[in-house]
């Protein structure tokens, strides 16, 4: 039988002080120091026939075409083939915004961050390879309950964020152990549902998050280990109660406390085990379109609210010159981009109403990571690790992209932040209900390859 072979190494990814921080769109003021560091987190691993690797970074997410870049750069630092990397973020709301997330071609600094960031995550896979060595891999889970469902019901019918105790949760954190065949351990790579909110937006203290403090509890824990995070699907779930940066390292060690002990109960090492790597590419189909009349109506409406919003800041400036991007809140001027964007397409009869998408799944053994791009909600994550042929699944949410929030179908007709302001979209249409299910099955697609490749 194959013997596993795997390499792990992090590198600091803090930006410098003075970038515009992401996760908030309200929050316009930019991050005026650092609470915590950033890294980023690379697995290498090789049965011998295949190499992949599991590249994580304390950042909210990048998009397709971001993750593109940081494949093919990592390929070439390491020639682990592009198509085998998973790329996966932890979407911590204290980090910096970058060029990978959506291009800024005309933010220099958002631009020379993005290439460092690029080529630290290609370097820390590359140093991860270079230190590979054979080891044995073992599986837990253990509970762990700060996320809590955050779609709140209000007395007047309307959702939102807020706690929702009888909404669906995942009250648990799973962990993949990796020992040195000295059985000093090499890597841990665990997962949990939450999004990285315990700061809120007035927070401007560059932050990893509850991962951070986690990572930190479970490598005082494990010395001679690396810990990497990677964020089950969490759309709709919430740090509960949110809090200060006392509360975040609270939550840390609750999740770091749970690894730990997921870990030490973890049985039956095992080290002939085989790796897959699979792809799937499909595509999520958006809502009917309008008119191209009632397109132009929507842009001119949408011109209008951006126009009004600039008037306003140059009267705050006292009519000086000002900078328009920096001016409109970014609802009116992505509004004011897709209104754009749908009637030059319906005008030249190019229009694609469909978003593409691509799921890829990491099988170690019998045990498989499965990762989507976007926001998705913890049911959805649930029902592919139910329905998934291996033993034990992790469905993973920000990983090879961020086409916006991917909601349940029973959720869409009650509305609320992640149905009506960020469901993933394009030229402003939504994706339609049944996208839940079609992403399902497009994770289990994935994951059914990698499946037939160990059989």
């Amino acid at each position: 039988m194959p013997r596993l072979i795997a390499g792990v190494a992090r590198a600091n990814i803090t930006p410098p002080v003075g970038m515009l921080m992401s996760g908030y769109g309200a929050r316009t003021t930019p991050a005026v120091g650092i609470h915590d560091e950033l890294h980023t987190v690379a697995l290498y691993l090789t049965d011998g026939e295949t190499e992949a690797a599991l590249v994580t970074a304390d950042i909210i997410s990048i998009s397709t075409e971001g993750t593109a870049r940081v494949r093919e750069v990592c390929n070439a630092a390491s020639s682990v083939p592009a198509e085998n990397i998973l790329v996966a973020f932890s979407h911590t709301h204290g980090g910096p915004q970058t060029d990978l997330h959506r291009g800024d071609s005309d933010d220099e600094l958002k631009q020379a961050y993005g290439t460092v960031l690029v080529h630290k995550m290609a370097g820390a896979l590359s140093e991860a390879k270079s230190k590979a060595a054979p080891v044995r891999v073992g599986y837990g889970r253990q509970d762990c309950h700060f996320g809590k469902n955050r779609r709140e019901h209000k007395p007047d019918g309307t959702i939102a964020i807020g706690f929702n105790p009888d909404g669906p949760t995942a009250h648990f954190t799973d962990v993949i152990r990796l020992d040195r065949l000295d059985e000093k351990p090499l890597a841990l790579v665990f997962s949990y549902a939450s999004h990285g909110t315990t700061l809120r937006g007035d927070n401007l203290l560059y932050t990893a998050d509850y991962p951070g403090p986690a990572k930190r509890f479970i490598e005082q824990q494990f010395p001679t280990a690396l810990a990497a995070f990677i964020a089950f699907c969490s759309a709709d779930i919430d740090p509960w109660p949110h809090g200060d940066f006392e509360k975040c390292e609270r939550y840390g060690k609750e999740l770091g406390c749970a690894v730990t002990q997921a870990a030490l109960d973890t049985q039956d090492m095992v080290e002939d085990v085989r790796i897959a790597v699979a792809r799937h590419e499909f595509k999520l189909p958006l809502e009917e379109p309008p008119s191209l009349e009632e397109a132009k109506q929507r842009l001119t409406e949408a011109r209008a609210a951006a126009e009004k919003e600039l008037a306003e800041a140059r009267r705050a400036a006292g009519d000086k010159p000002v900078d328009e991007k920096k001016a409109l809140s970014w609802s009116t001027e992505r509004t004011l981009r897709h209104a754009e964007a749908l009637v030059e397409a319906l005008e030249s009869g190019q229009a694609e109403f469909e978003i593409p998408v691509e799921t890829q799944a990491l099988a170690i053994g019998d045990c498989a990571i499965v990762g989507m791009p976007g926001e998705i909600f913890v049911k959805i994550g649930l029902a592919v690790a139910e329905r998934s042929p291996f033993a034990r699944t992790i469905p993973i949410s920000h990983a090879n992209g961020a086409i916006g929030y991917v909601p349940t179908a029973d959720q869409v007709p009650l509305g609320g932040y992640e149905v009506e302001r960020a469901r993933a979209r394009r030229y402003g249409i939504y994706i339609a209900p049944q996208s839940d299910q079609m992403m399902i099955d497009g994770a289990l697609v994935a994951l059914q390859k990698c499946y037939d490749v160990l059989r």
